[in-house]
């Protein structure tokens, strides 16, 4: 399957960078911006040779994780101060410490979310939604809220299904052999199938051609709208339709599957008034959108909106999966790790007819640290979320500093969630981090109430976001997540092909880690 390579990403973002170099330095001079920027505490800006403003942001491509990094330990951690990086395309973003992450919950009205949010997914360019309308009114969205954020547990059993047949499709099921397959290329495929039997359920659900098509095209609207933002805003129009087609080629083959679909939906739910309907996010979102205008019930504009939905969740979850494999099976505690989940799926399995229930997954409390650890270890980014001070405001940053409008700031997710503050040993990948003390008690209860789950936001987890907008989806995508482990840890042997590889980032990305190989062989005994 054809992707976007690191290599290939930088070698797209230099070319820009290139073209652009000319106007940069042309604006360098009497910038005041610059000036204002470099009165507070900055990272990653030389101060020897020319322009050491505009060198620092076209480094940024690449420099942008280890800048937030020293960042972090030299002044948010050791002066609880803000700092500042330069980014391309941003031009700077300032990084809040911990004590100011409350900024973030002030009015849209001062402090934006939604341009922000676009910036990321970039769909004027990435989705050919020019003028955002599949946002300004987010149907998509309000079904996850309404179905998937409290009644997520009605996926379970689907789900548990899926789980079983991708998997056995993708690992195998030959007990006597290992297979080589590549951890991220699987976990794109397992995860869409899971996402679509939840969406659009079956048999759709498992048709290859929109499987592979969905997941290319996730890849490219996430790979390619971080591209587009690293680019001036003048320069995107110009640039941004031609990094879009090719994610605009694979929703064509999408929207060639789902709109014929689409329209069958459409027809049964008028012949029968809505009565007997499936029960999945294709119906709900076709039951919002006829609460509305017209124009929303369109075959092509449904179709569309089931595509963001499959790219939000197809990429971040398959991105979480496989960190997850990789993280657990190259830890030096594998063994022992495996054993404890092995003997927690079995026992709560016993308990409860099997892990298709919500409340069984609920019980899977080692499942759950060894999911959660392996976010707070492999974070999505580097500074997330951003959010931008809305025109003609000013954020008051305390001590005399007002932000002006257009100003980013974000809050340090990695730095935060790899501070020994809060973890012991926070480079370390320990499974049981969050759910080991609390072993050995007869009364559950108390787990259930007190040991940090998944899903919950605190200033050191800050994976699923923090304050207003946290993701509305994390409860689905937790139980998800838990019941791919656990399948994973009951039927198969699994070892790392080779040491894994430190991550890579481009700008603010952390980059999923596409080289990554397994050996994988089913267990005999299950």
């Amino acid at each position: 399957m054809t992707t976007w390579t690191y290599p290939m990403l930088i070698a797209i973002a230099s070319a820009a960078a290139t073209v652009i170099l000319h106007q940069a330095f042309k604006l360098y001079r009497g910038r005041d911006d610059v000036k204002f920027w470099m009165s507070f505490p900055t990272v990653g800006v030389k101060s020897d040779g020319l322009f050491p403003w505009t060198r620092a942001v076209l480094r940024s491509m690449t420099s942008t994780a280890s800048n937030a990094a020293d960042g972090y330990q030299k002044f948010c951690k050791e002066q609880n101060l803000p700092f500042v990086i330069p980014s391309l395309g941003a031009g700077a973003i300032v990084v809040l410490p911990p004590s100011q992450f409350d900024l973030l919950n002030k009015p849209e009205s001062q402090l934006m979310a939604f341009p922000a949010q676009m910036e990321t997914m970039q769909p004027r360019y990435m989705m050919g939604d020019s003028k955002l309308l599949l946002f300004k009114n987010a149907v998509q969205f309000d079904v996850v809220r309404k179905h998937m954020q409290k009644g997520y547990g009605f996926f379970a059993s689907a789900t548990a299904e899926e789980l079983d047949d991708a998997f056995s499709r993708t690992f195998g099921t030959n007990s006597t052999d290992f297979k080589t397959v590549g951890v991220w290329e699987t976990c794109l495929q397992v995860v869409s199938r899971t996402a679509n039997r939840a969406f659009i359920g079956l048999p759709l659900c498992r048709d290859e051609t929109l499987l592979n098509q969905s997941a290319l095209y996730a890849k490219m609207v996430f790979q390619g709208a971080t591209l587009i933002s690293a680019l001036p805003a003048w320069s995107r129009p110009i640039l941004g339709p031609v990094i879009g087609l090719t994610s605009k080629k694979y929703a064509a083959g999408c929207k060639a599957i789902l709109v014929p679909y689409v329209e069958q939906r459409l027809r049964m739910w008028s012949s029968k008034e809505g009565v007997g309907m499936p029960n999945d996010a294709l119906q709900w979102m076709i039951e919002q959108s006829a609460k509305g205008n017209h124009a929303n019930v369109e075959p092509e504009i449904i179709a569309q909106r089931l595509l963001i939905l499959q790219m939000v969740s197809t990429y971040t979850t398959a991105y979480a999966l496989s960190n997850i494999i990789i993280n657990l099976y190259s830890s030096k505690r594998k063994d022992e790790f495996v054993e404890g989940l092995v003997e927690e799926c079995n026992r709560v399995s016993r308990g409860n007819g099997g892990l298709l229930t919500k409340e069984a997954i609920d019980s899977l409390y080692r499942v759950d640290s060894a999911v959660r650890e392996s976010m707070r270890v492999s974070p999505f980014g580097v500074v997330t979320p951003i959010r931008i001070v809305a025109p003609g405001q000013t954020l008051n940053f305390g001590h005399g500093v007002h932000l002006p409008g257009g100003t980013r700031i974000g809050i340090p997710l990695k730095g935060v969630q790899h501070d020994s503050r809060y973890y012991p040993n926070p480079s370390q990948y320990d499974a049981f981090r969050f759910s080991r003390k609390f072993e050995g008690l007869a009364d559950t209860s108390l787990q259930a109430k007190e040991q940090e789950l998944n899903v919950s936001i605190s200033q050191s987890f800050l994976t699923f976001g923090y304050g207003k907008h946290v993701c509305p989806g994390r409860w689905y995508t937790s139980q998800t997540l838990k019941q791919a482990l656990a399948y994973i840890v009951q039927h198969y042997e699994v070892e790392c092909v080779g040491k894994p590889k430190e991550m890579g980032s481009f700008l603010n990305s952390i980059l999923p880690p596409e080289e990554a190989q397994i050996l994988i062989r089913r267990r005999t005994k299950e």
